[in-house]
């Protein structure tokens, strides 16, 4: 960890891997390099595998300190202020650094096409590799009601979700609003179930309060507790304005959630080619309430939906696939002369 462990370190020492913590300072932090060359040196490490802006430049220096023997960068996304554009100084770096990487890993067509263009590499050096679900977690449970008790969550509701960072780029204010819309309509107001935590929540709890939502919607934090928080919903929403690859979207498509997202990224790649009437685009609240209507009242069409995602995730995106694609990724690295 480029700073120090997070809520999933407990994870990952259980599984009996070493969680290393460089305790980056804010900013350009020049030490960074020879610690991360100190750990490789003293774990012998054959591959340097770097994830995200914050770690291209320290880790390719890192590698070329420690004469590690190969590196792969993972690019996964972006945030609001990458949307908005980057500074000179920026684009330059990434485009140096990344060329002192031996491949690099997007997680759909559509992503790698956009780093191929933002960081001058070659796209048959970056290799798709899309993420994947524990379906054996993540999977539908018939205890809605002993659940929904559990969390708080009203019985009697139409209950909306989403599970994510709270951070402008995910563009919750659209849910709220469309909710806000739906007052009026039969069925009464739906209950929105927001699951994480960010830098944001304080304007959406500000936002509720302005919308006259406090009693429809629900904050509840971050959460290890996914799998039964997805299982207390009837519907789930992604509302971004950009998604690379959503893991919470196939987690939702596993626990054989209907699911209602904008066209943003690679989102498309990520549901069945055939599911048509699923999309809205971003700030589009009238057609996200009809959307939000149609499934709340055709209760044949949601379940229909349902089945399809959770048989498309299985077939498609599971995380043994993924960690095969890793490992046949690696050692053809190793492989090379």
């Amino acid at each position: 960890c480029l700073t120090q462990a997070g809520a999933f370190a407990t994870q990952l020492t259980a599984a009996r891997c070493e969680v290393v913590e460089f305790h980056k300072r804010k900013g350009n932090d020049f030490r960074l390099p020879t610690r991360i060359a100190a750990s490789a040196r003293q774990h012998r490490l054959d591959i340097l595998h770097a994830r995200g802006w914050p770690a291209l430049v320290e880790t390719a220096l890192a590698a070329r300190l420690a004469r590690v023997r190969r590196t792969v960068y993972g690019f996964h996304g972006k945030t609001m202020a990458d949307l908005q554009g980057w500074g000179l100084k920026r684009r330059l770096l990434q485009r140096l650094a990344i060329r002192w990487y031996d491949h690099a890993v997007t997680l759909n067509p559509l992503m790698q096409m956009d780093f191929a263009a933002e960081s001058g590499l070659s796209a048959s050096r970056i290799r798709v590799i899309a993420n994947g679900v524990d379906i054996d977690t993540f999977y539908p449970r018939d205890a809605k009601a002993a659940l929904r008790a559990e969390f708080g969550i009203p019985q009697d509701r139409f209950v909306i979700g989403n599970v994510a960072r709270l951070d402008p780029v995910k563009n919750h204010e659209v849910i709220l609003r469309t909710i806000a819309r739906l007052r009026s309509q039969e069925g009464g107001t739906p209950y929105f179930v927001l699951v994480g935590e960010g830098p944001h929540r304080a304007v959406l709890e500000h936002e509720v309060e302005q919308l006259g939502l406090k009693g429809d919607v629900q904050f509840l934090g971050y959460s290890q507790r996914i799998p039964e928080l997805l299982n207390c919903m009837d519907l789930y929403i992604q509302s971004s304005f950009y998604e690379g690859f959503s893991n919470t979207i196939i987690e939702a498509m596993a626990c054989e959630l209907p699911l209602l997202a904008t066209h943003v990224g690679g989102t498309a790649d990520v549901f069945p080619p055939s599911l048509e009437g699923i999309y809205f685009r971003p700030n589009d609240e009238e057609t996200l309430a009809v959307l939000i209507l149609q499934m709340r009242q055709d209760s044949c069409l949601s379940a229909r939906v349902a089945r399809q995602m959770r048989r498309h995730v299985v077939e498609h995106f599971s995380v043994h696939m993924m960690v095969r694609r890793y490992e046949a990724l690696y050692l053809e690295l190793m492989e090379k002369n």
